[in-house]
């Protein structure tokens, strides 16, 4: 089973940075390989929500449905599970925590096991894990830069 655990800091209030994370149309704009959210329309804002990722990987359209396996608004915490793309499975945590008035600490892990057994687990090793770990950093940036610039683009619009 691979593991993979990243956080980061965003320049805006928790209260906006969460919100945010929790719009499943957004997805699409930080995850640049998913193409579209089904099954889904508004916030990811209570346990068992269920959704599809469509991802599109060299010309290829393929599915993940995910599930929020526990969500805790007041501990600013959300868990999805679900089927990898090509037929594994994952479980991910997004904590978010209060640092100052302006800046929100995100920490991200997942757990994940990719179909195959032993052959599986030699490709992570060999290929995968640092795919992805390369992958996620820049759905996180991603992330950041969005978070950030929608606050201050609401901020300037409500002066």
């Amino acid at each position: 089973m691979g593991f993979i655990k990243l956080d980061f800091t965003v320049v805006a209030p928790v209260e906006h940075v969460w919100s945010f994370g929790l719009q499943a149309e957004k997805i699409p704009e930080w995850q640049f390989d998913v193409i579209a959210v089904k099954g889904i329309s508004g916030s990811i804002s209570r346990k068992g929500t269920k959704y599809i990722l469509v991802y599109k990987k060299a010309g290829i359209l393929l599915s993940s449905l995910v599930e929020v396996s526990r969500f805790e608004p007041e501990n600013l915490t959300v868990e999805t599970t679900g089927k990898t793309p090509l037929g594994g499975y994952f479980k991910s945590c997004t904590k978010m925590r209060h640092i100052n008035e302006q800046m929100t600490h995100v920490d991200w892990a997942m757990d994940y096991r990719l179909p195959g057994w032993i052959l599986g687990v030699l490709m992570d090793r060999l290929l995968f894990e640092w795919a992805f770990r390369k992958t996620v950093r820049k759905y996180n940036e991603n992330f950041k830069t969005l978070a950030e610039k929608t606050f201050y683009r609401n901020k300037d619009n409500s002066v």
